[in-house]
């Protein structure tokens, strides 16, 4: 997940901070999918004052994540099945006609960034930390979207991919098996793009989604 663009490129605001800190916590389940919580209780959870809390959850709600419930609190608020379907179909459209133009726009700083986020990936194997493996492998398809060299695809692919984490299941990578295969089938979207065969990376990066969704959202994706 990357942090939501600044209004300027100076330090961040304390509104910002609290804005990533809490989307941070919904994608990577810290906060409860349908729970409500308090204004309060949230500024205990994680450090924020109450004012640039309140104004980093109007940016949520603004954004899709919260919805106040007067007198109640702030509610997560859950993906609708016709929602997630739709952030499916939107990922197995435009993502592999971005690893296809990566593969014809590719610069040498768009390969060096794909190649060191999959060796991280590898590296990080081992350990089975879901959480920091999913960041990697998403900063892995955002590093693809980016070499499209197609701003318009990469600002909604941005938004997508944090909606999606909202609700898939994050397991693969707690089974090595799963993880094994995610790594390598990243590897080959990398590698077409490294050949500049934009043909094999659209079919790599189709296949890759595919499999993942089969994987981890079953119930919400049927070819």
């Amino acid at each position: 997940m990357e942090q939501k663009e600044k209004a300027t490129t100076g330090k961040p605001s304390y509104k910002d901070i609290a804005y990533d800190r809490i989307k941070d916590a919904i994608l990577f389940n810290r906060f409860r999918i349908g729970a409500i919580y308090s204004q309060e209780s949230l500024c205990r959870e994680l450090g924020i004052s109450k004012t640039p809390l309140r104004e980093a959850l109007l940016e949520l709600q603004t954004d899709g994540y919260v919805t106040f419930c007067r007198g109640r609190g702030v509610l997560i608020q859950p993906v609708s099945y016709e929602k997630a379907h739709d952030i499916l179909e939107a990922r197995m459209t435009m993502e592999p006609i971005c690893a296809q133009l990566a593969a014809q726009r590719a610069g040498e700083e768009d390969r060096k960034k794909m190649e060191s986020l999959l060796t991280s990936l590898q590296e990080g194997l081992p350990s089975e930390d879901g959480q920091r493996l999913y960041r990697i492998d998403h900063s892995f398809h955002r590093a693809v979207i980016r070499a499209s060299h197609n701003e318009m695809f990469y600002r909604f692919l941005d938004v997508i991919l944090d909606h999606y984490l909202r609700f898939e299941v994050k397991s693969v990578y707690n089974n090595s098996i799963d993880a094994r295969k995610v790594y390598a089938e990243h590897q080959r979207v990398y590698e077409a793009i490294v050949q500049r065969d934009g043909k094999k990376a659209y079919k790599a990066m189709e296949t890759h989604l595919k499999n993942s969704f089969t994987r981890t959202l079953p119930e919400y994706w049927k070819e």
